[in-house]
């Protein structure tokens, strides 16, 4: 299917050729593949020698027009391993296309695998049917056989795996792999038919308790059953079993009191049943005896095939009159008719198809309430599907269709991609759900049920606090960098001097420059340029702070909350500025600066003929309070988170660490080296 499994096909399968298989009803042609990039690399015929187009009669291109070729080969293997060598046909019946109908045969048995509708199984020639999950079979003969068996190929990776089912009356089909499946005397069986034989052919347990038994009356005992019976029968729909059951229960003698007025209304039900029954019955006769004689053929084929599926037992002899009638009218129709009838019934067969894929996409859309670019191909299929459906949907099916349409004209709709643990925090404005609670479906028969992901509602909020943060960061470090330079010291102006005094051209290495180089050359200049630069560490709690009035000694309060403590990591600068001013300490720049002025205003010093005595040892200081140093870099770990409030060096919950932490670890970092 891709462009990169395709090359590994071709290197493997450099000296095959392919052709187009007669058995899936193609040319025979010989093929060549196709190699893609954005859609699936698949098999092409080789062009006709004019240059025409090849025309191919294929038309049926889904995975399941080559079932009957995957029966094939999973029956053969199936019968080797018991020893059995099968023959395979694909029986051609009359208008029936190749692969509706394999007939597996082998030394002591056969089987007829209908794969569709378009060939009616025969129950009584010798040859079990085994039917395809669309094929109908009626109820009479699910009584009559007990069970019949469905197969079913489920596809995994490219391969398609045949399942045999067992369908019995008013239970639900039971389904196994062919490894589980044996041939008995009965026929095809399945650990299903072992458990309805046996229920059948068993005699019921009787029914005690380890204390006093309370012994039935044998014929209460036979009501209670026959009334079992009657329900079971109404419920699947079988008239000679009704009927029977009516009967059984007004020859029942020996039953008084309540039990026998339970039984007395239950056949008066079940006689109001069978006259309803009977006029359904007569309608569709009647319906058949009028469709042949306003020559209607698509109706007649219809009326036909309800005919067969519900009355093809007990019928009078005007039902099997008419029945002859509309048989032989259809059998006398000329070609071109008989085709119109036949296209007219496989596109009904396609729209119930359709319908069936419909309820199958809206089965699966179920847990969706938003259109996402995922959805698209999903939910195009589902409207084409619909518009092949018609009146086949329900009013419910059909409003559902229509919902997803207008959705699908509005476009499709991002989901936005945020950790569960972030917006998880917070209650979501379009469905509701509290804090710590998931999102919910707000659209659809799953309403209430849990969404998979959130709401792009609820995300929206996370994301526009995130922004909201960022930029209010922006702005603080914005005016943070305005106040320090605002705070710089001014330089006097230089005094004029003649020109033939005046300082040489600055070099070219000292020139401002542009670009990254310029602004590196800038950010130096900034931060040579902060408080806590210009002033000696010793320094810097010399004296009391003007702001938070710690004294001497003292570290500062954090009172803007810089850094993750209750103290500042740096002083303030008002602090800084007081020793500055002080006039005190001259700062290792300011030094320098004036030694340059120095020499550049006296002659050159003659000489020096002997050494300079020594300075004089700085007085050492007492230890003092510190909360770290000013040139650090400072982890998520090691600051207080201002999400959840979690102290340095305890994890954030309920998931951490929080964006939130690990942005301000970066932000204090920014502030302390500058």
């Amino acid at each position: 299917m891709e462009a990169i499994e395709l090359d590994v096909f071709r290197r493997v399968h450099e000296d095959d050729t392919f052709w187009c298989g007669t058995l899936l009803g193609g040319c025979g042609g010989q093929l060549t593949t196709k190699l893609y990039t954005d859609r699936a690399c698949h098999f092409a015929h080789h062009p006709d020698p004019d240059g025409l187009p090849h025309v191919c009669g294929r038309r049926s291109r889904g995975v399941d027009s080559a079932d009957h070729l995957y029966v094939r080969s999973a029956a053969a293997a199936w019968l080797a391993g018991r020893g059995e060598q099968a023959t395979f046909e694909y029986t051609r019946t009359e208008g029936a296309p190749i692969g509706s109908v394999v007939d597996v045969r082998w030394r002591h048995g056969a089987l007829r695998v209908h794969l569709d509708q378009s060939v009616t199984p025969v129950w009584d020639d010798g040859v079990e049917p085994v039917l395809g999950t669309m094929v109908p079979v009626d109820r009479d003969t699910l009584i009559r056989r007990w069970y019949v068996h469905r197969i079913r190929l489920d596809s995994v990776g490219t391969a398609r795996h045949v399942q045999i089912g067992t369908e019995a009356f008013a239970r639900p089909i039971e389904w196994f792999a062919l490894d589980e499946c044996e041939m008995t005397e009965r026929g095809l069986s399945t650990p299903a038919v072992e458990k309805i034989v046996q229920a059948r052919t068993a005699p019921r347990p009787s029914l005690w308790s380890p204390g006093k038994a309370r012994k039935v009356p044998e014929p209460e005992a036979r009501a209670q059953a026959l009334l079992r019976r009657l329900v079971y029968a109404r419920r699947i729909e079988s008239v000679p079993v009704v009927k029977q059951v009516c009967a059984d229960i007004e020859n029942l003698t020996g039953v008084d009191g309540e039990l026998q007025e339970q039984l007395e209304a239950a056949v008066r039900n079940a006689r109001v049943w069978l006259v309803e029954q009977a006029e359904a019955r007569r309608m569709l006769f009647d319906s058949l005896n009028t469709a042949v004689e306003e020559q209607k053929p698509g109706r007649v084929r219809r009326l036909l095939m309800r005919v067969n599926a519900t009355a093809a037992e007990d019928r009078t002899d005007a039902e099997s009159a008419v029945y002859e009638r509309a048989t032989t009218y259809f059998d006398n129709l000329d070609d071109l008719t008989r085709a119109a009838v036949e296209a007219e019934a496989d596109t009904e067969k396609e729209a119930h198809k359709a319908a069936a894929h419909v309820r199958s996409t809206l089965q699966r859309l179920r847990g969706y309430d938003a259109y996402t670019p995922d959805l698209r191909p999903r939910v195009g299929e589902l409207v084409r599907a619909a518009a092949l459906a018609g009146e086949l949907l329900t009013r419910g099916e059909a409003r559902r269709v229509e919902v997803w349409k207008k959705r699908a004209a509005r476009g499709p709709q991002e989901q936005l991609h945020v950790a569960r643990r972030y917006w998880i925090q917070r209650s979501c404005p379009r469905c509701n759900a509290e804090q710590g609670k998931d999102c919910v479906l707000v659209e659809g028969p799953n309403s209430g049920k849990p969404r998979k992901n959130g709401h792009n509602e609820r995300l929206q909020l996370e994301l526009d606090e995130r922004k909201a943060t960022q930029k209010k960061a922006r702005q603080q470090k914005t005016a943070r960098q305005e106040a320090e330079a605002s705070a710089e010291p001014v330089q006097p102006a230089p005094e004029e001097v003649p020109e033939h005094e005046a300082r040489p051209t600055r070099p070219l290495q000292d020139r401002p420059q542009s670009g990254r180089k310029g602004q590196a050359h800038a950010s130096r200049t900034n931060a040579a340029a902060r408080l806590h630069h210009q002033v000696p560490r010793g320094d810097w709690y010399r004296m009391g702070c003007p702001r938070c009035h710690s004294g001497p000694g003292k570290l500062c309060e954090n009172d803007d909350r810089v850094g993750p403590s209750a103290k500042r990591q740096l002083p303030h600068d008002e602090r800084l500025r007081r020793v500055l001013q002080s006039g005190e300490r001259i700062g290792p720049g300011e030094q320098q600066e004036g030694t340059r002025d120095e020499r550049q205003h006296q002659a050159p010093p003659p000489a020096r003929t002997k050494a300079r005595p020594a300075r004089p040892r700085r007085k050492e200081r007492e230890p003092q309070e510190t909360a770290g140093s000013a040139a650090r870099t400072w982890h998520a770990k090691e600051v207080t988170c201002p999400k959840c409030q979690a102290r340095p060096n305890s994890p954030c919950t309920p998931h951490g660490p929080h964006q939130e932490r690990v942005e301000w670890a970066k932000e204090f970092t920014h502030k302390l080296w500058g």
